[in-house]
């Protein structure tokens, strides 16, 4: 068997890999953003990275899931301890102050948001799990869509 016949061969996990997850971001500077979900008969998940480069207000509004999701706060550096900005995440209308590496629990039925990136020193990642297949917000009418409605990135 040639090399180029091996790159070919298909292996029983090969359709556990995917390298095609990168989706239009929203946020400043609008670079990609990498968002990866699984909804099948086992399995509702969603994750989406968004590398937080400068400060800027989110553009989400205060609202609430039928799901739980987890926020992730996380230096880019080699020391995940290392974290300079400062973040402000509204739940239930109260302001929480996140100045250090912190994952945040959201149940379902609280309503969280607005996100607004106050400081940032450094570069970090907010990392968004969702315990859903498809995003949604029913009090405003979106429906559930996935890769959060959002088009493929295209590299310039």
């Amino acid at each position: 068997m040639i090399l180029e016949d091996l790159k070919m061969a298909k292996r029983k996990f090969d359709h556990l890999f995917d390298t095609d997850f990168f989706y239009q971001n929203t946020y400043p500077p609008q670079k990609a953003m990498m968002f990866y979900g699984l909804n099948d008969e086992k399995n509702h998940f969603q994750i989406r990275f968004t590398h937080i480069s400068m400060p800027f207000d989110g553009i989400e509004p205060a609202h609430k899931h039928d799901f739980d999701e987890v926020f992730v706060f996380v230096p880019c550096s080699d020391d995940l301890t290392e974290f300079d900005g400062e973040c402000w995440l509204y739940i239930e209308g109260e302001k929480y102050i996140i100045n250090k590496p912190t994952v945040v629990h959201m149940p379902a039925g609280v309503v969280h948001c607005p996100i607004k990136h106050v400081r940032v020193g450094l570069p970090y990642f907010f990392v968004n799990c969702v315990m859903s297949g498809e995003y949604s917000r029913p009090e405003d009418g979106q429906k559930p869509m996935k890769g959060m409605g959002l088009p493929r990135y295209k590299k310039k």
